[in-house]
């Protein structure tokens, strides 16, 4: 379904640098913004998925944490 989205200089900013972190497009930015933050059947299997994406992808600062 198509749609437009009005955004000020500030929100198209933001959805930009969302883009670039997810190395795609704004449209598809939105769209996974909009599925990370919608409300989820199963809460546990989001929290659960949520966490192990963050700890893969702060493990090294993790690790470096524990020996200091």
């Amino acid at each position: 379904m198509a749609m437009t989205l009005r955004l000020s200089p500030a929100e198209d900013e933001t959805l930009a640098r969302l883009a670039r972190s997810f190395r795609t497009s704004k449209n598809l930015a939105a769209a996974a913004a909009i599925d990370l933050a919608a409300p989820k059947p199963d809460h546990t299997e989001f929290v659960r998925e949520s966490t192990g994406r963050l700890l893969e992808q702060y493990s090294a600062l993790f690790g470096r944490l524990a020996e200091a």
